[in-house]
């Protein structure tokens, strides 16, 4: 990936703020941050059709991000460590609703995602190579635990507001998966920049080791999607 981040101090990638407006479309959302304005706004006015065509059926996961970005031709890739639905997931509480409705179709699109042009790398991502990707104006979209995510220039970025963004108020689900956009970095100040598509157009910054819990928190998978807008 090269030493840019080594070069750049700071960065922060113009993006185009994306809320989310239900409880499971933080994912799609993140997507359409990274979008060109036509195809962002074609997602917007088509959503149940695309989210048909693809079978997300409210509920997406990282494979299913990946294939929305080859559909509009965004280069990218997967990095994850789990190729498919992880078994040990059957345990984990947030997993339970929708597993048996995914488990077949997210394997499947695994299996295929080669013939499909969707990139995906069965590997853990350290820092530095996030850094590296992001000084290069390319950002990224992330699997977090909800729970762990907050924003340290944000008063209202405890748990508790943030759960009622996702309205998770109620839940007392140990892992809640969240999707947000990298959109830069601090190297002075040792901060991640960041889009939540749960709360409104802000750029929030968080400590590069309270992400890293938050990124490698067990239900993730580790899961990162670079996004190439730039070469």
């Amino acid at each position: 990936m090269g030493g840019g981040a080594r070069e750049v101090d700071s960065i922060e990638i113009p993006l185009v703020h994306v809320k989310q407006h239900l409880s499971w479309d933080c994912g799609i959302s993140a997507v359409m941050m990274v979008l060109s304005e036509k195809d962002r706004t074609y997602m917007k006015e088509n959503l149940d059709e695309v989210s048909s065509q693809e079978g997300f059926d409210k509920s997406t996961w990282t494979i299913d991000l990946a294939y929305l970005l080859q559909k509009f031709g965004i280069s990218h890739l997967y990095a994850t460590i789990t190729l498919g639905v992880n078994p040990g997931y059957s345990e984990e509480d947030f997993y339970l609703r929708v597993l048996k409705k995914d488990a077949q179709r997210i394997n499947d699109r695994f299996s295929a995602a080669d013939l499909n042009n969707v990139k995906v790398e069965k590997r853990s991502v350290k820092m530095d190579e996030i850094l590296d990707h992001l000084s290069c104006s390319n950002p990224a979209i992330v699997l977090v635990n909800a729970n762990l995510l907050y924003c340290d220039t944000c008063t209202c970025h405890t748990k508790k507001c943030l759960m009622q963004v996702l309205g998770y108020c109620n839940s007392s689900f140990a892992y809640q998966g969240h999707y947000i956009v990298l959109c830069g970095f601090n190297k002075t100040e040792g901060k991640i920049l960041y889009r939540n598509p749960s709360v409104f157009n802000k750029v929030c910054t968080i400590p590069y080791d309270s992400f890293e819990v938050a990124r490698k928190s067990f239900g993730t998978d580790e899961d990162v999607l670079f996004v190439f807008l730039h070469s």
